[in-house]
């Protein structure tokens, strides 16, 4: 790994001395553990393949650069009064064959897409679609069993970019050249034509070493999808610091108890590994200013979530809360012997090692042994770094359902099913928060921080702005956002 680094530093140094970047022809490099090939088709989509379907495949709405919901294939919308119904006024637009778009043709689409994602993370908002419905040749109504609050944020994910008959609905057009995966963005003539901007996007998919080190010899503009694992490669960008671009995302990082053990089935074990992590410590190990401890399982500054309680330990010092906690693993071994070591499941990568020495350091300070193990090993807490979908407290809470995890509380099941069908935003909001209180009780989950995703942007690359999604879409690249 030192002689990665130093690959890396003497190639980013280079880099530094590099000047200009050609905004009518930029390469784009997503970060993939696992590098595939890069598909719009193949579910669930993996992060290149999600690139590649929002630009070529447009939905109902989008996100632009800010991550702000914008038209897409829809201009306009309204909701009716009952929340139960969104008609979207279509707006003149054709699909990659030239073909004018139609609002039967959309509303095809998008039943072929409900059914393929009803198994997706997406199923439990999309089980509420009643029906889906074109009204005339440019507007189409979706009619909901129960209101979806943030359904337009659902409807901007690109799985919901839309496909007819093989074509895509922009704004750009993929095509491979010279066995690069090259995108233009559209422009409709007036004779009704699809024609392409000179522009160009280049788009592939690398490991985070072999992306940095294109990165560093100018074979790439900007690299997407950093994680918190990948964080430590950027030691090597000397130089290069104000290309590293922050996104702090809404979403989980932490811990999620797997394990049923005597030991981690009691309550009072689960909450002293809770007490036991120094969350500013361990984050400050990254040196990442915008990366934030939490002590919740939804944001505290959530639109629609109750005001619920800290813990009660969130007032001490964390040597009060390590004693506290040392004190209850104590009394649990004094009557039910030593505790075996904890099996913590994280990805690979430098930043993970960096990670778990502080949680082990932390848990041997209480008297607990912890070992690292990939995600496909047996294991007692897994890290859970999983950005939101949608801004509601239910999406946090759907993350902990009995569905998804093996300790959980059937009671907050039930009283999600009831937030679900609520017909009153008052009567939803306090269902998610009896919910929650419910979850906060079984402490089957540790919170850390915030997620945290980066990019890497070369000086003067056009359209490119951080979000609080961490989603930046291509067709933006390049152009000037004024």
């Amino acid at each position: 790994m030192t002689r990665t680094f130093a690959i890396l530093g003497a190639l980013l140094a280079l880099s530094a001395c590099s000047g200009g970047i050609d905004n009518n022809r930029l390469r784009v490099d997503v970060i993939e553990d696992s590098p595939r090939e890069i598909a719009v088709g193949r579910m669930p989509l993996s992060p290149a393949s999600a690139y590649l379907r929002n630009a070529t495949a447009q939905g109902l709405v989008a996100f632009d650069s800010e991550g702000r919901v914008v038209p897409a294939l829809a201009s306009r919308w309204i909701v009716t009064d009952d929340d139960k119904g969104y008609i979207f006024r279509l707006q003149k637009t054709r699909w990659n064959n030239g073909r004018e778009v139609r609002s039967d043709e959309v509303a095809a689409a998008l039943k072929v897409r409900v059914a393929e994602l009803s198994r997706s993370r997406f199923g439990d908002e999309l089980a509420k679609i009643d029906r889906i419905l074109p009204m005339t040749g440019k507007v189409v109504e979706i009619r909901l069993n129960a209101p979806v609050p943030n359904l337009l944020e659902l409807l901007a994910q690109p799985e919901f970019g839309m496909i007819h008959r093989a074509n895509g609905s922009g704004p750009m057009i993929a095509e491979r050249i010279a066995g690069n995966l090259q995108l233009r963005n559209r422009t409709d003539e007036i004779d009704g034509t699809i024609a392409l901007d000179e522009k160009r996007v280049i788009l592939a998919a690398h490991s985070p070493s072999r992306a940095l080190a294109r990165f560093a010899v100018g074979q790439s503009d900007l690299i997407l999808n950093g994680r918190f694992e990948h964080l430590p490669l950027l030691t090597a960008t000397e130089g290069n610091e104000a290309g590293t671009r922050f996104d702090a995302v809404p979403g989980l990082f932490g811990l999620l108890v797997t394990g049923d053990g005597p030991f981690l089935s009691n309550v009072a074990n689960r909450e002293a590994i809770a007490m036991a992590i120094d969350r500013p410590r361990l984050l400050t190990s990254f040196g990442i200013t915008d990366w934030r401890e939490t002590l919740t399982l939804s944001p505290e500054a959530l639109t629609n979530r109750e005001q619920l309680p800290r813990p009660e330990w969130s007032s001490q010092n964390v040597q009060e809360r390590k004693a506290s906690a040392q004190s209850t693993i104590a009394a649990w071994e004094g009557s039910n012997g030593p505790v075996r070591t904890l099996r913590l499941a994280m990805p690979r990568g430098t930043g993970s090692r960096i990670l778990f020495a502080r949680i082990r350091s932390d848990l041997a300070a209480i008297g607990l042994e912890a070992e690292r193990v990939t995600y496909a090993q047996p294991a007692d807490l897994v890290l859970i770094d999983r950005v939101a979908d949608i801004s509601s407290p239910g999406w946090y809470l759907d993350q902990m359902s009995c569905r998804a995890t093996p300790i959980c509380s059937e009671k907050a099941d039930q009283l999600l099913d009831e937030a679900r069908t609520a017909l009153t935003r008052e009567e939803r909001i306090r269902l998610w928060g009896e919910a929650e209180r419910e979850l906060i009780a079984t402490r089957n989950y540790i919170p850390i921080a915030n997620p945290v995703r980066w990019s890497l942007v070369r000086d003067g690359l056009l359209g490119f702005a951080q979000n609080p999604r961490g989603w930046h879409p291509l067709q933006y690249l390049g152009r000037d956002p004024t």
